[in-house]
């Protein structure tokens, strides 16, 4: 047992999702996945901090160290200076799909030593035993165990969506009004859709001839026709609602349209649930590593999609919003407490 894990007793609806409180406050996480750091590996602190003054610019407050892929140090200095909780992965992926640990004595000393040089950075929140499944049970005791004694701080959860977690997903398109009634409720670590950058990041990232009509370098950067993060949802919704993307400008000003939405919707749906339904949601991804299409808020040279004001408007200290589907007009406060305030609609 650590001091760090109580039973929820405030909010019925939310039992058994994990809430997380700082000085028993409770904290309503927002944030999002961050994978590898960087795909040519520059990791110096001039490289990475301008990420994390995205993230807190977005009012996000929390981000997941995505199998442990993010090993220096600035990482965790970054996080703690800009006020962002890390959930922090150790490095088994995939339960029945990746491959298990081959040598657990070694994973386990590896473990100790993360857990001996970054315990004192006040921005990790929780130790993740495994990506999406539990670490087989020499490695989960192990690390049970080895946080227990070096840490105590902290809370110790198996894996990133079974225990205390919802379910991980949807990656692909979907109404706004899921992102309400169906989508990532109670704790959501894994949510997407996709996010094609602006059309000057594009043109810095695909060479001129490849960037129309849509083909397979798009592909090579994640622009994907099957799998978790298919297109196909998105490309019928913004063909339905504005038209087919006749070029490069035309298709990228749609998509930017279709993405705001997409992306206020993902957390005014949690703002509509809040303390009674959810208690955090995060986006996959944040941070992508290189040139992406997919699951993101921003490109990896910083540039801003409508994904990124999307969230940040939804974010907001205090802010106004129509629910789904019923349409009534809310004040959401993630503030001190306000007196005297009206809304109009």
């Amino acid at each position: 047992k650590s001091p760090a894990v109580t039973p929820v007793n405030d909010a019925p609806g939310l039992s058994p999702y994990l809430v997380i409180r700082v000085n028993g406050v409770r904290i309503a996480a927002r944030g999002g996945n961050i994978g590898m750091d960087d795909f040519m590996k520059r990791t110096e602190r001039s490289r990475l901090e301008p990420f994390f003054r995205l993230h807190k610019d977005a009012h996000l407050n929390i981000i997941r160290n995505w199998v442990g892929q993010n090993t220096e140090e600035s990482f965790y200095e970054l996080a703690d200076e800009y006020g962002l909780m890390i959930l922090n992965d150790f490095w088994e992926s995939t339960q029945d799909y990746n491959i298990e640990a081959q040598d657990p004595q070694l994973f386990l000393a590896n473990a100790v030593d993360t857990i001996k040089r970054y315990r004192n950075h006040p921005s990790i929140v929780v130790w993740f035993g495994r990506n999406e499944g539990v670490p087989q049970p020499i490695v989960n005791e192990g690390l049970q165990d080895a946080i227990a004694r070096l840490d105590g701080t902290r809370i110790y959860m198996g894996s990133s969506n079974r225990v205390n977690l919802q379910n991980s997903g949807p990656y692909n398109w979907r109404p706004p009004v899921e992102y309400f009634t169906e989508h990532a409720k109670g704790f959501s670590v894994e949510s997407g859709t996709p996010s094609l950058p602006t059309l000057e990041a594009w043109k810095r990232a695909i060479p001129e001839p490849d960037r129309w009509p849509i083909g397979d370098t798009w592909a090579y950067h994640d622009w994907h026709q099957t799998g978790n993060g298919a297109v196909k949802t998105y490309m019928d919704a913004l063909a339905r609602r504005f038209g087919p993307g006749t070029s490069l400008e035309d298709f990228e000003r749609k998509a930017q349209m279709m993405q705001y939405e997409s992306y206020r919707a993902i957390f005014e749906g949690m703002n509509a649930g809040l303390w009674t339904q959810n208690s955090g949601r995060m986006l996959w991804m944040t941070q992508p590593a290189w040139p992406s299409s997919a699951w993101q808020i921003f490109s990896s040279d910083y540039d801003t999609h409508s994904s990124f004001y999307g969230v940040k408007k939804a974010s907001e200290p205090v802010h106004v919003q129509m629910n789904l589907p019923d349409h009534k007009v809310v004040l959401v406060n993630n503030g001190p407490a306000l007196a005297g305030a009206v809304v109009h609609a």
